[in-house]
């Protein structure tokens, strides 16, 4: 069988064909999780001939792009559900399907080219950082399997870890250096190679899981050294595309237009998954380009996609390699495939499960009641339905068929323009393409004419909509293609980056539309029928008996629709319901997530939900649909219509307003609440029931003042959560069980156990309302729950709530003077640490080698006939006058061994330690104490309220909890309560802890945790907690001095093994080692004298010396490097005399160091150097990077104030909008 064409495999080439699914009650909502395959057709979206299922084994939607060429067969395909395999003592019958977990990784790289400085590296940032909180938060994505990279000549890796470092290690990125794509691909392909390994080597099955690869490339510039990346291109690219077991998708990202359009087109077509390409003008275009991106990705992403092998006969023998597999989508019944270079016409095809081993690596076939081809076991066959030229499946289909193929000539044309080949063979091949381009706008013409022929507009418009969109497409393709025709092949770089945002942003719209898919085929069916379900509730309920009742109750003027002046009774009479009304917003995670639909307001307007749905398609009409729903933006600003006191209403909620009422109510909600939730009505699942209610109440409840009106608002709201709560049955059991588990391990608290804290508290109320746990078992969890939930929701609120600024470092919370604490004592174990490895060179015969060196030098001097100059002392760099001085504070001993050698000590660097009860907070720590106390507080006081009402939840103590507790307390009073039960060492240590447990691993990887919160404090006569203890303070000020302990054994250790790398890094280059730790300055001239040439192999010992921290003579080394002279001594050979020089001090340079040399010196030697010294050693295009660098490196203190107030003004004109550091 031909292969897969690697720029289609994505796509959803015809409307998936929907499953039947039915309801009984709210009882049951297994049927919105899975889904059922009938025998006969079903309702779907696709709706030509032939649309539905097959039997048993599934169906296929076929056609040929081209008519005369039945070589390319685009396929939709339906597949029965996947095969439950039992496990171990489990019955086929109680089986259910595994959800595998996949191996995932993921890799964001970013250019940190010069040109990137400024507003881009910011908006990079800030782009880079939103996604990454994206992965970790909404798509549940460890963050340790996700690596940044950082490029520009050379490239750095970080595999990242504790959250809220990884966002502070962000915004200290800067750029500078030009641009090497070739040195991230390299760093690409060894980790990706290595991830493959690592997986392979760690499985227990005979075949390893598949690995999946993500990558999200950032990048602004063209590429600086051609040669290093071409090499690396052909490496990655069959490694992506090619390597067995490993799926790959690429994200790009070009800013502005400089970006290398050809390379990011190559680079995002290289996955075996199409991603996508977006090119981002502006800074304020970052925010969509990351809304869009973030809506490809979600918590599906570490699963494992179905897949199965398909067949199409006609071959003369079926040989295993005819077989190809294909991804099926999220619903793991649907996928889309092109088969090309194969005849195919058949009525029927034939596939197979592709079923991954099982835990002891047997292997398994699967059968089906169809019948199996023979010979061939556990396959089966599927009809095909050929779609006819005027069906809308087809016409979808073909429309993104077209797409695709003009991404593909696309980079057909960048390979010929990149290609070494004649005028004239490039002229053929870009007449190939025209031939094809000619058949494509044909196909394309004949689509619109049978579109425009659909009579039903509902089904037109979508197919009107996508050929208009696919010959915008072809328009920029053919403008791009005459540049090419024009330039030899060759496009401009402008001209593909728009034709590139125009065709993926196509595609990823679609991607978009798609993961709602399965929802819509799901509940198409469900939502079809619901009309009449209402209509037969409606008869069967006598309303003109409500009304009578209603109507002596007075409710009714209250709760009638605003628009339309109806009371509820009038819209049961006319199959509607009423519902209260809101403004929210959402982000693209909500899709997934219920829970992180944003609750901003609840107004007193009341509309029915009819009006609702009038009113927004009115609003639809005449506005933009951003400016009606807010799309996918949480900060957005919306108005569908406006309330009875001129409020942005942008949802409504169904009420529970009686039985009568609730009967066509929860039926009405769940539309409504898909649109609300994923803007697409058939978007529903069963968890927004179970998660929206809950969300407006607890927004309900944080109301002050609490008036009368609003008490009855959180009256109906809680009734309605009630009747969610009382008629799921899953929900109830849940619910008492995580009450019991939160109190008992900390694991059991976090988010992927409890989504949402605020929800489950609101479900917890309705638990102890309908009796599930009474209120004395909920006091007698009492301080215990509230402390551990408390504590948990500042822990998940830390990461966002409180920034890395105002939080800072550990240890400044303890006034440690790291120039006293850290810097002095590292500086001073740096010196014992060289002296104690000269002491062991020393006695290891390297005096010898130095010698050897000494000689060097004085066989130049006899060559160049350059007298020895006197001298008082000799040339080994004096103690008294080096900044590295060997002092009395060396751990040299004056004592000798038997053997008459010195013996060696080796350096210690000893933890500073405090005193954990004479520690005081400083005045400045409590402030930002205080600060941060209120940046938390707001979840602190959201969630007290919740518990307030939870002790008394019954309608008899309601009025009175609302209106004297909660009535009677501002927003942050009960915040402010609870912290002013503990000390403030409590509260830090409580602060500091749930800090650094922002991961969920981390958390989860402590034994027997209790947080500072949780621990007991003593009861007053009322029962009620009095304020910290002793002993809750000892037990804080322990686990405060023991975090102070293991922070500066930390940084402690850092210094430690930073020295011990910079030695063991030095001695990789025996000569370089030598240069730079020696203090005979007469060795290290003759170091340089050894390596001859300025270039070659004296470059990579210069370059080497500047990576590291020279000891004894610093000053004089380097301007022996630069000058190539001492004491009047030529010390390489490609260069003029030494009297061309001048005297030693004045002479000129012989060597210029780069920009990334020259700054490796400038941050290891700063001090060595005055201002006007650093800018001369290099020509002047130089002068005013060493003047930032001050600004940058903090070091303007080493000027005078003049050459303070110069530095300044040239970084502030060279950077506008960053202001200079002091």
């Amino acid at each position: 069988m031909g292969s897969i064409d690697d720029t289609k495999q994505d796509i959803d080439v015809v409307g998936t064909t929907a499953t039947t699914n039915t309801t009984t009650d709210d009882n049951t909502h297994a049927n919105e999780a899975t889904s059922t395959v009938t025998g006969e057709a079903g309702a779907g979206t696709g709706t030509g001939a032939g649309a539905g299922t097959g039997r048993g084994g599934g169906k296929a939607q076929a056609f040929h792009p081209l008519e005369t060429d039945p070589s390319v067969t685009v396929l939709s395909l339906t597949f029965p559900p996947a095969p439950i395999i039992p496990k171990q003592d489990e019955s086929l019958e109680t089986a259910t399907p595994a959800v595998l977990q996949k191996e995932a990784f993921f890799h964001i790289c970013l250019d940190t080219s010069g040109s990137m400085a400024g507003s881009g590296i910011k908006c990079a940032k800030e782009a880079m950082k939103e996604l990454f909180s994206h992965l970790v938060h909404n798509c549940r994505i460890p963050a340790e399997r996700i690596s940044v990279y950082l490029y520009s000549m050379s490239c750095s890796v970080r595999q990242m870890g504790v959250f809220e470092d990884d966002l502070r290690w962000m915004d200290s990125i800067q750029a500078g250096g030009g641009t090497s794509f070739g040195s991230v691909f390299e760093q690409l392909i060894a980790t990706i190679k290595g991830q493959i390994e690592s997986v392979t080597s760690n499985s227990t099955t005979t075949t390893p899981p598949d690995v999946s690869s993500t990558l999200f490339f950032f990048t602004d510039g063209a590429d600086g050294d051609a040669g290093l990346t071409r090499r690396q291109k052909e490496i990655l690219e069959p490694l992506l595309k090619d390597t067995a077991r490993l799926e790959t998708t690429v994200h790009s990202f070009g800013f502005t237009s400089g970006h290398d359009a050809k390379l990011l087109s190559w680079l995002t077509s290289t996955g075996t998954d199409l991603g996508c390409f977006q090119y981002i003008k502006e800074s304020k275009d970052i925010q969509g380009a990351m809304e869009r991106t973030a809506g490809l990705l979600d918590s599906s992403a570490m699963k494992v996609q179905r897949k199965v092998d398909l067949y199409l006969p006609g071959a003369e023998e079926n040989h295993e390699s005819d077989w190809v597999t294909v991804k099926l989508a999220a619903d793991d019944v649907t996928g889309s495939t092109v088969a090309t270079n194969r005849d195919f016409t058949g009525p029927t095809l034939l596939w197979r499960e592709h079923v991954p081993d099982p835990e002891d690596g047997t292997s398994v076939t699967t059968t089906s009641s169809a019948a199996p081809v023979a010979g061939i076991d556990g396959v089966q066959e599927m009809s095909v339905d050929w779609l006819a030229e005027d069906d809308v499946a087809r016409i979808l289909g073909m429309t993104t068929f077209i797409q695709h193929e003009l991404l593909r000539m696309v980079e057909q044309i960048n390979a010929i323009g990149s290609s070494r080949e004649s005028a004239d063979e490039k002229r053929s091949k870009l007449g190939q393409i025209d031939a094809q381009t000619e058949a494509y706008a044909k196909v394309l013409g004949t689509l619109g004419f049978s579109s425009a022929r659909i009579k039903v507009k509902t089904t037109r418009e979508p197919c009107m909509i996508a050929c208009a969109q696919t010959r915008t497409l072809l328009q920029s393709f053919l403008t791009l293609k005459a540049d090419a025709h024009k330039q030899g092949g060759s496009i401009s770089n402008t001209s593909l980056a728009t034709f590139n945002s125009l065709a993926y942003g196509q595609i990823t719209e679609a991607k978009l539309k798609a993961k709602l898919d399965s929802r819509v085929g799901k509940n198409t069916a469900l939502f079809a029928g619901l009309d009449q379900m209402v209509e037969e509730i409606v008869k069967g309920l006598d309303l003109d008996r409500l009304e009578a009742e209603e109507e002596e109750t007075g409710r009714l003027r209250e709760l009638s629709c605003a628009f339309s002046t109806n009371s509820y009774v009038d819209a049961l009479r006319d199959g509607d319901c009423l519902c209260m009304t809101l403004d929210v917003s959402r982000g693209a995670g909500a899709i997934a997530d219920p829970s992180q639909l944003v609750i901003k307001s609840i107004f007193p307007t009341y509309l029915t939900s009819s009006m609702f749905t009038m009113a927004l398609g009115h609003s639809l009409a005449q506005n933009n649909p951003e400016d009606v729903h807010g799309g996918f933006d949480r900060d957005s600003d919306a108005s569908i219509a406006p309330g009875l006191a001129h409020e942005n209403i942008t949802a409504v909620m169904p009420l529970y307003i009686n039985e009568h009422h609730w009967k066509v109510a929860r039926l009405r909600m769940k539309p409504i609440l898909g649109y609300v939730v994923t803007l697409d009505a058939t978007g529903y699942t069963y968890s927004q029931s179970t998660t929206v209610p809950f969300l407006v109440l607890v927004k309900a409840l944080e109301s002050y003042p609490m008036t009368e009106y609003k008490q009855r608002q959180i009256q109906l709201i809680l009734e309605t959560c009630d009747q969610i709560y009382i008629h799921s049955t899953s929900l109830r059991q849940s619910t008492r069980t995580m009450v019991q588990q939160f109190c008992e391990s900390h694991t059991q608290r976090t988010v992927d156990v409890v989504t949402n804290n605020y929800v489950f508290l609101g479900q917890v109320i309705c638990a102890v309302r309908a009796g599930d746990i009474s209120v004395e078992e909920m006091k007698a969890l009492g301080e215990r729950f509230e402390t551990s939930m408390v504590e948990e929701q500042i822990r998940r609120d830390m990461s966002w709530r409180v920034s890395g600024d105002l939080m800072g470092g550990v240890l400044e919370w303890f006034d440690v003077n790291r120039q006293r604490d850290v810097v002095g004592p590292g500086k001073r174990y740096r010196e014992q640490h060289d002296a104690y490895v000269r002491g062991l060179e020393k006695t290891s015969g390297a005096e010898e080698v130095e010698q050897g060196y000494r000689e060097l030098l004085k066989q130049a001097r006899i060559e160049q006939k350059v007298p020895v100059k006197e001298k008082v002392e000799s040339a080994v760099v004096a103690g008294a006058s080096s900044p590295t001085t060997v002092t009395s504070s060396l751990s040299i001993s004056e004592e000798e061994d038997q053997a008459g050698t010195q013996k060696l000590e080796a350096p210690e660097f000893k933890v500073p330690t405090i005193d954990p009860v004479a520690w005081e907070l400083t005045e400045a720590a409590l402030d930002r104490l205080s600060l941060i106390q209120n940046a938390v507080s707001t979840c602190v006081d959201k969630i007290r309220r919740l518990l307030v009402v939870i002790q008394s939840p019954l309608d008899a103590d309601l009025p009175e909890v609302l209106t004297k507790r909660l009535g009677a307390a501002p927003h942050g009073a009960l915040a402010d309560e609870f912290f002013a039960r503990y000390s403030r060492k409590v509260v830090l240590a409580t602060l500091l802890q749930a800090y650094a447990h922002t991961r969920n691993s981390d958390r989860r990887s402590v034994e027997n945790l209790m947080t500072p919160f949780e621990r007991p404090l003593p009861l007053g006569p009322d029962g009620k907690p009095l304020p910290d203890d002793d002993k809750a303070t000892d037990e804080a000020i322990q686990f405060l001095h023991s975090l102070y302990q293991a922070k500066m054994t930390m940084l402690v250790q850092e210094i430690v093994a930073q020295v011990e790398g910079a030695y063991l890094e030095s001695k990789k280059n025996f000569a370089a080692s030598t240069f730079v730790n020696t203090l005979d300055l007469e060795v290290a001239a003759g170091v340089l004298i050894e390596t001859r040439t300025r270039g070659g192999a004296g470059g990579k010992l210069m370059t080497a010396c500047a990576r590291m921290k020279m000891v004894g003579g610093v000053r004089e080394k380097i301007l022996m490097m630069l000058r190539g002279v001492y004491e009047g001594v030529r010390l390489f050979s490609d260069q003029v005399s030494a009297e061309d020089e001048g005297e030693e001090e004045g002479g000129k340079n012989v060597w210029y160091p780069c920009k990334q040399t020259l700054y490796m010196l400038f941050t290891n030697h700063h001090d060595e150097f005055s201002l006007s010294e650093w800018r001369n050693f290099h020509p002047n295009q130089y002068e005013d990077y060493i003047s930032c660098r001050y600004v940058l490196d903090g070091c303007l203190d080493e000027l005078t104030p003049e050459e303070q107030s110069e530095c300044r003004d040239v970084f502030n004109a060279l950077h506008p909008g960053r202001a200079a550091r002091g």
